[in-house]
């Protein structure tokens, strides 16, 4: 592979998944020797004139707004942070704090809609964050953050408003919800 084919996946690879990456997980990803990654982020270095720049700390690499745009996206940031988060933000939270750590999909289910804005809107407040799903390395849970139990008045999930009393009825409805799929027949016995 050319140095430009990797500068583009590793482009892409940060792009989507929107956080730091270090050169061990971009060799990984890539299948790439770190020689070769290192030339493809001097690439991407070298790129100017773009919104996007490569922010790297010598252990990490990220992309981030150029300084071109960053006052433009401060002022559209703080826009989006003077807003209601609305029910969708607290249907997820709820979600999140009371049933957390979860997948996107997990919390997709629970809500019954697609909740892919509405945590990246969380995400960015600060409110929720990702973390590894151990089952999974391909997708994240979302954690509540010091962050959101701050702004709710809380030290600790415990705290909040009939926290066991909630976590217990959750268990219970998963465990009947479980039970109801073994036992429904998959075909129609007509």
């Amino acid at each position: 592979m050319n140095e430009n084919a990797l500068a583009i996946q590793i482009e892409g690879l940060l792009f989507s998944l929107g956080r730091p990456l270090t050169r061990a997980e971009l060799c990984k990803a890539t299948g790439a020797e770190l020689d070769m990654v290192e030339v493809a982020l001097a690439t991407l270095r070298a790129r100017t004139g773009g919104g996007i720049v490569l922010v790297d700390d010598g252990k990490v690499v990220e992309l981030r707004t150029a300084p071109a745009a960053a006052e433009l996206v401060e002022k559209i940031r703080k826009e989006e942070y003077s807003r209601d988060i609305g029910k969708a933000g607290l249907e997820a939270l709820a979600a999140v704090i009371y049933r957390g750590p979860l997948s996107r999909s997990e919390i997709d289910f629970i809500r019954g809609v697609n909740s892919s804005q509405t945590l990246r809107t969380l995400l960015m407040r600060g409110l929720v964050r990702k973390i590894s799903n151990p089952k999974d390395e391909r997708s994240f849970l979302y954690e509540p953050t010091t962050e959101l139990l701050a702004e709710l008045g809380v030290t600790h999930k415990d705290e909040l408003p009939d926290y066991v009393g909630v976590q217990e009825k959750l268990r219970t409805l998963e465990t009947a919800y479980r039970a109801q799929e073994v036992t429904v027949p998959t075909e129609d016995p007509l």
